[in-house]
C-alpha cells in the first residue's frame, strides 16, 4: 500500500509540474522563443549531465549485461513498432503523405524528455543507469531508420541524408560514450566536477516536465482535439505497442527493473522529434503535432497502468 501511496504522490507531482509549463505559457511569462531555446538547453546540458551523472557506479560485469539487454531488447521494440506502424496504417488506409509520421509514431516514444524523469522518479536505483542504453537505442534508431521512414513517405523535396559523423556529435550520445567509458574503467569523477553535473542532471524531472507543459500550452486547443486519427495513433503508441512489448518480453527478462525501464519507456507519448523530422523531410509537421499533443495529453492517464505493472 505504501508503494502504491509513492507511485501515486510522484504521478500528481508530475502532472503539476505539466500544469506549472502549461500555465506560464497561456500566461506569456514564457514564450515561444525562450521553450525553443529551452529545449536546446534540455538536450545539449542537462540530459547528458544526467546520464553521465547516472553512469557514476561501480562497475559490474551484471550490471554492464543489463545495459547491454535494455539496448538490444529497445532496438527490437522499435522494429516491433514499425511492423505495428506499417500494419496498422494499412488497416486504417493511411494515407501516403502520412504514412512516415504514423510509423515513427508507432516506433518512438518521448523516451528522453518524459521516459528517463519518470523512470527516474518512479524505480529510482540503477534505473537511471538503464536509461542511458534505452537513450543511445532511441538515439541509432531514430537518427537511421527513422529518417529513412519520414523522409520516404515526405513530399520528396529534401534528400534522405543519414549520417554517422552527426550522430555521434549529439551531445546525448557524446554522454554515453564518456558515462560508459567511466563506468567500465571504474574512474569516479573529482568532487567538484562530480557535484556539479549531478546536480545539473538532477533538474531533468521538473524541467523536463514544465518544458512538455510549456510545448502543450502553445498549441491550440480547438485544432488539436478534433483530429480523430490523432486519438487512433495515441491508442496505438500509449496502449497496444506496451502492452504487446510486455506480454511478448515477460517471458524472457526476469529481471523486473529491466524490464519495467523498457516498457515505461514505451508506455511514454510520441516524441516531439517527430514533428521535427517532418518539417525537415517534408512531411506534415501539423499531422505530427496534432498526434504528439494528444498522445502526450492522454499519457497521463494511460502511463499509470503500466506503472503498477512493476511496484
Amino acid at each position: 500500500m505504501e508503494v502504491f501511496v509513492t507511485a501515486i504522490n510522484k504521478l500528481i507531482i508530475i502532472f503539476m509540474l505539466v500544469l506549472i509549463g502549461c500555465f506560464a505559457k497561456k500566461k506569456d511569462i514564457i514564450d515561444d522563443c525562450f521553450i525553443d531555446k529551452f529545449s536546446g538547453f534540455l538536450t545539449k546540458i542537462v540530459v547528458p549531465c544526467f546520464i553521465i551523472s547516472s553512469m557514476q557506479l561501480s562497475y559490474t560485469p551484471e550490471l554492464l549485461q543489463k545495459g547491454i539487454v535494455v539496448f538490444v531488447t529497445c532496438m527490437i521494440m522499435h522494429i516491433w513498432g514499425m511492423l505495428v506502424g506499417f500494419g496498422t496504417g494499412k488497416l486504417f488506409r493511411v494515407p501516403h503523405m502520412n504514412l512516415g509520421i504514423w510509423v515513427f509514431s508507432c516506433m518512438f516514444a518521448n523516451i528522453g524528455f518524459m521516459g528517463v524523469p519518470v523512470i527516474s522518479m518512479i524505480f529510482g536505483g540503477n534505473s537511471v543507469f538503464y536509461c542511458a542504453f534505452a537513450t543511445a537505442a532511441f538515439n541509432l534508431a531514430s537518427y537511421t531508420l527513422g529518417i529513412w521512414i519520414i523522409g520516404r513517405y515526405g513530399d520528396g523535396s529534401r534528400p534522405v541524408e543519414i549520417s554517422l559523423r552527426q550522430l555521434l556529435k549529439l551531445p546525448v550520445n557524446i554522454a554515453i560514450i564518456i558515462g560508459i567509458i567511466l563506468f567500465i574503467a571504474n574512474i569516479q569523477l573529482p568532487e567538484a566536477i562530480g557535484g556539479t553535473v549531478k546536480m545539473v542532471g538532477d533538474m531533468i524531472a521538473p524541467l523536463a516536465m514544465i518544458y512538455i507543459g510549456a510545448v502543450l500550452g502553445r498549441m491550440h486547443l480547438k485544432e488539436m482535439i478534433y483530429d480523430r486519427w490523432a486519438y487512433v495513433i495515441s491508442g496505438i503508441r500509449l496502449i497496444v505497442v506496451p502492452l504487446t512489448a510486455y506480454l511478448m518480453l515477460r517471458p524472457f527478462i526476469t529481471d523486473q527493473l529491466v524490464l519495467g525501464v523498457v516498457i515505461v519507456g514505451l508506455s511514454t507519448p510520441i516524441g516531439a522529434y517527430c514533428a521535427i523530422l517532418a518539417a525537415q523531410y517534408g512531411a506534415d509537421e501539423k499531422t505530427a503535432s496534432r498526434y504528439i499533443f494528444i498522445s502526450t495529453a492522454l499519457s497521463i492517464l494511460t502511463m499509470p497502468f503500466f506503472f503498477f505493472l512493476f511496484i
